[in-house]
């Protein structure tokens, strides 16, 4: 008589890979949107560089600017005018630098920082 082994996942194996799968998932589901909303930060940012004139405006032309578009994209929840840093400096630099923090399990929270800047000439 010929004994097999058996092969496979078990019940409590399975429950593991589930437990692991689902808890990547949520910490997707609470990182994506984030880094959407600072793609949409760069797009604006990228956008303004390209614009022609865009070194002429004021800086509260730039800051309406940005944050309309932002605005469109629906992306202006964390990124506030006064994360709008705007200086002159070999042509006008603009910088958005941003934190942002969400809950993830009780008390363990999630603390992103975005920063990007470009330079309008």
């Amino acid at each position: 008589m010929k004994i097999r082994k058996q092969n496979g996942l078990t019940l409590v194996g399975f429950a593991i890979v589930l437990v692991l799968v689902v808890f990547f998932a949520y910490v997707g589901m609470r990182i994506v949107p984030l880094y959407l909303e600072y793609n949409a930060v760069v797009s604006a940012l990228n956008d303004l560089q390209r614009e022609p004139g865009a070194a002429s405006m004021s800086p509260q032309k730039i800051k309406n600017n940005i944050s309309n578009r932002l605005w469109v994209s629906y992306s202006s929840e964390n990124v506030k005018r006064e994360h709008i840093r705007i200086t002159r400096s070999n042509g006008i630099k603009v910088r958005i630098a941003y934190e942002v923090r969400r809950p993830l399990l009780g008390n363990i929270d999630l603390i992103l920082s975005f920063d990007r800047s470009v330079i309008l000439k």
